[in-house]
């Protein structure tokens, strides 16, 4: 950002706002850099780094904001009116975003906004930025600023930019419909998204003392809140790098691991969420997970010393029942 800015003639201010922010060597020397960041790792990274960083979005004005898009359409309009809202008059919007994301129609979407654009292209990827200049088009931010919204889904709420956002995934309610109702105790959600499992499990499991949901993304958590707020059991909701170990033990765990990385496939991501469950399961405690049929977990649950078995599958997923010996 920081090149591109010399690069474009841009005077770089003394403080800023960074949506998305990652850290980064170009970075380093700017004192009064704000970021915020829903993602823990990357979260975690940026305050290593040394930068401020807001759990939300704050109030205040900058002279630039900078954003570096999520992965869905309506996530980075979202983010796009976010970025304006937090913009001082004559400030500075930039955007960068690889070309496999899409960076040139979303160039052309910002630019309807906000007229004039100045774009950089390099290393596969795009820059781009506009200058408030009193004439941008404020109807088009509104209806941006309202596809990041929380919204309802089958009953549920949820956001753009997580995971299953406009429907039930499949998955997911494959392994509701299997979950036995004799799990009891102390029970953990590990990728807990918006709450669809642990809601299942709070209706389906009489005997449950506790329900601990873990999940990275912290906008997740918030519409879970929403979604278990009815409930009166104990519920603990922790904004967790899960790959990092759990902080508890547990009788049973559920999960639907993720195994991307961004836009990129990630198997051992999966691997890092069972490796984690099974560190943290009581001898004898339950595992319950849903895969795609291609993922490899079975090999490690063997290495685990895991004994498992396959309740269920489809054309598409598996349900996997596992105990800890």
């Amino acid at each position: 950002m920081l090149a591109f800015s010399v690069d474009s003639g841009l005077t770089v201010p003394q403080s800023a706002f960074f949506i998305g922010a990652e850290p980064h060597p170009a970075l380093k020397d700017w004192n009064n850099l704000t970021g915020w960041q829903p993602l823990k790792p990357l979260a975690d990274s940026w305050e290593r780094a040394g930068f401020l960083r807001e759990d939300n979005f704050p109030d205040r004005k900058w002279p630039l904001v900078m954003v570096l898009p999520g992965k869905s359409r309506d996530e980075t309009l979202g983010w796009f009116s976010a970025a304006r809202d937090r913009l001082e008059p004559r400030g500075v919007l930039v955007v960068s975003m690889a070309n496999t994301a899409g960076s040139g129609r979303f160039e052309k979407e910002l630019a309807k906004a906000t007229g004039k654009i100045v774009s950089i292209q390099k290393h596969k990827c795009r820059i781009f930025h506009a200058t408030e200049d009193g004439t941008w088009n404020e109807e088009i931010f509104n209806e941006w600023r309202s596809l990041g919204e929380q919204r309802e889904v089958s009953g549920f709420t949820v956001q753009a930019g997580l995971f299953s956002c406009d429907h039930i995934d499949p998955g997911s309610q494959l392994l509701a419909d299997h979950l036995p109702a004799h799990l009891h105790g102390h029970i953990a959600d590990l990728g807990a998204g918006w709450g669809f499992l642990s809601d299942a499990v709070l209706k389906r499991c009489p005997k449950l003392l506790r329900l601990d949901l873990f999940e990275a993304d912290a906008r997740a958590m918030a519409c879970a809140k929403k979604n278990l707020a009815g409930d009166d059991h104990e519920i603990g909701y922790h904004w967790h790098d899960i790959t990092n170990g759990l902080p508890g033990v547990y009788d049973a765990i559920i999960m639907n691991p993720p195994f991307h990385t961004g836009q990129a496939t990630n198997v051992d991501l999966g691997r890092a969420f069972l490796k984690s469950a099974t560190n943290s399961l009581r001898r004898g405690g339950k595992l319950l997970l849903v895969a795609n049929r291609q993922l490899p977990y079975e090999a490690v649950l063997e290495t685990s010393g895991l004994a498992w078995r396959k309740i269920t599958e489809d054309r598409v997923y598996k349900i996997i029942f596992a105990e800890k010996r």
